[in-house]
């Protein structure tokens, strides 16, 4: 696939719907120094070409009571047509909502919703099932926590906006209405007030006012974007860093570290055989290399072992 070059103006764009991307072509336009029909335009051209694939709602998954956890497979004896097959299948389970397949120590990685551990147990059992005879190695990792930071890479600056995926806190319980809104923005989170108020039979109004209030109850904690690596030559790198006894205060140096490079965009603490799972994206290996390299070195003495996937193919990634 051959790649494609963006100006600073669509790297603008890309920033802002990142930050933002429930934000108005007018609201955008001010802040990048064009027209509201050019934003609009180039935003139609960003999706036609299918660099922007996707418009994402960021929720916080703990006041919904619900556990995310990872499934990590190293495969053998596996043809590709057959693991097509079986990621197919997987796509199709709404518990499921990211499948990825990597280079490195894991070959694919698959993150499930569950509302119970007995229910985690189950969907386990059910993914490995299908699995049956060509698993090499596996892990399991439950989310304690996580955070997602804004692309600040794109315009070479320090990413401004950090937003929890998954705080423990007292689970709120919603209604109907609210959990359909959910739904509709988690499918497109770009979605126009009154489409959602067409599909859900309710006035714009009331629509906005119930975004609104699950913002500020901190349920949405933003709209971003999902962009085509391939198309862009970004590599995402995930690393699995194990620690070896380190006390808080370096574990808030190497949290707050990674938190603040410009390369990160999603920082993870999980209960598993690692600690933290963070995720780069960068527009080069070498890029990717000399931030590995900073992490090991400045971080040595608390750092055990580092294992590194690139993830090669998106299959499904839905928050909700």
């Amino acid at each position: 696939m051959n790649e494609i070059k963006l100006d600073l103006k669509d790297k603008k764009i890309l920033y802002e719907l990142d930050l933002d991307s429930r934000q108005s072509c007018s609201k955008i336009a001010k802040k990048v120094g064009l027209s509201t029909e050019v934003v609009n335009y180039r935003i139609k051209r960003l999706e036609e070409e299918q660099i922007i694939t996707q418009y994402q709602i960021i929720i916080n998954l703990a006041k919904l009571g619900i556990i995310q956890f990872k499934i990590c497979l190293s495969l053998q004896h596996l043809p590709s047509t057959q693991l097509n097959s079986l990621i197919e299948q997987l796509k199709k389970k709404e518990e499921i909502k990211w499948i990825v397949s990597c280079r490195g120590d894991w070959d694919l990685i698959i993150s499930l919703e569950a509302r119970s551990i007995y229910e985690m147990e189950m969907l386990k059992e059910e993914v490995l099932s299908l699995f049956s005879g060509n698993i090499n190695k596996k892990a399991v990792s439950m989310l304690i926590e996580a955070e997602t930071s804004n692309r600040g890479y794109l315009l070479d600056k320090k990413p401004t906006s950090k937003r929890i995926i998954l705080q423990q806190e007292k689970a709120i319980e919603l209604d109907s209405l609210d959990i359909s809104i959910l739904k509709e923005l988690s499918n497109n989170a770009r979605i126009p007030l009154i489409d959602i108020s067409h599909r859900l039979k309710k006035s714009p109004r009331v629509i906005n006012y119930r975004i609104k209030q699950l913002q500020k109850n901190k349920i949405i904690l933003g709209f971003k974007i999902a962009i085509n690596y391939e198309k862009l030559g970004i590599k995402f790198h995930k690393l699995f860093i194990y620690l070896d006894s380190p006390n808080k205060k370096k574990i808030e140096d190497i949290e707050n570290y990674i938190s603040t490079n410009k390369n990160s965009i999603t920082q993870v603490k999980v209960l598993g055989n690692w600690d933290i799972e963070p995720e780069f994206e960068t527009f080069s290996d070498e890029d990717f290399e000399n931030l590995l390299i900073e992490i090991k070195d400045k971080f040595s003495e608390i750092i055990s072992k580092i294992d590194i996937i690139t993830i090669s193919k998106e299959h499904k990634f839905v928050y909700f």
